[in-house]
């Protein structure tokens, strides 16, 4: 199915490797112009050059979600240096802390409800008034966020408040023509799946990597997602599994 996101301006955080690079590319080969953000400025370098390259229009654009006093400066100057907002992907996130309940490091798990839940919603919250028009919102999130892991406290934990706040700014948003959706992407071959494969801590570590999904098709999810096609799926979260959903979306 073909998606045209021309004249549209796209954030897509956490945008430097894996599933948010994928993203970011499929945003532009849509028509958007896309705003890659890494934690710093250059993170996002070589994905800029590669949309370049192949005839898309992107800039590299540093955020760090986890700082949430510097956000709202960050997206105001980005609101004011592109003219306009009219997509959001929330993409950045961490899995850390990987441990049992009761060796949980308190500071780390903090880090992560900020990275995954209080970022992100913070960058909703700031970008708000710019979206007026209309805009899409896309949650990246997990099965994590309505099944529990063992070891995976601090994500579970955090992809389920994500999920809530994805409910209720969809809830808010839709008299405005402001949508938010929740999308899990799936087993995704990244650096993060590396990590969990590392950590040995449950059963997602015992899936082999050649059993994970190449990153390109839950980003095309993603653009559909943000071209506003799927709005049926607003207020809710939608895997990229689901066999209705890829069929609609042309997957």
């Amino acid at each position: 199915m073909t998606v045209d996101l021309s004249g549209k301006v796209a954030l897509v955080t956490g945008a430097r490797t894996g599933l948010g690079a994928a993203i970011a590319e499929a945003l532009a080969a849509a028509g958007a112009t896309v705003v890659a953000s890494g934690r710093r400025q250059g993170d996002c370098t070589t994905v800029v050059e590669r949309i370049e390259a192949a005839g898309g229009r992107a800039r590299d654009f540093a955020i760090d979600v986890a700082d949430l006093s510097g956000l709202p400066v960050r997206i105001e100057a980005l609101a004011g240096q592109a003219g306009r907002l009219d997509i959001i992907i929330n993409n950045a996130g961490v899995i850390e802390p990987m441990a049992p309940v009761g060796a949980i490091d308190p500071v780390a798990f903090d880090n992560a409800l900020r990275t995954n839940v209080s970022g992100p919603a913070a960058i909703v919250g700031v970008a708000w008034p710019h979206l007026a028009g209309g805009g899409r919102i896309v949650n990246i999130l997990s099965g994590a966020a309505i099944s529990p892991l063992v070891g995976w406290a601090a994500y579970c934990a955090s992809k389920a408040a994500l999920l809530m706040f994805t409910r209720v700014a969809d809830l808010e948003g839709a008299p405005r023509n402001i949508r938010c959706i929740g999308f899990a992407p799936g087993l995704v071959d990244t650096d993060m799946q590396a990590r969990i494969r590392a950590a040995h801590i449950n059963q997602i570590s015992d899936v082999p990597q050649a059993s994970l999904g190449a990153p390109q098709l839950p980003a095309r999810a993603v653009a559909w997602l943000a071209s506003g096609a799927g709005d049926s799926y607003a207020g809710q979260m939608v895997d990229v599994r689901n066999e209705e959903f890829k069929a609609r979306a042309g997957l």
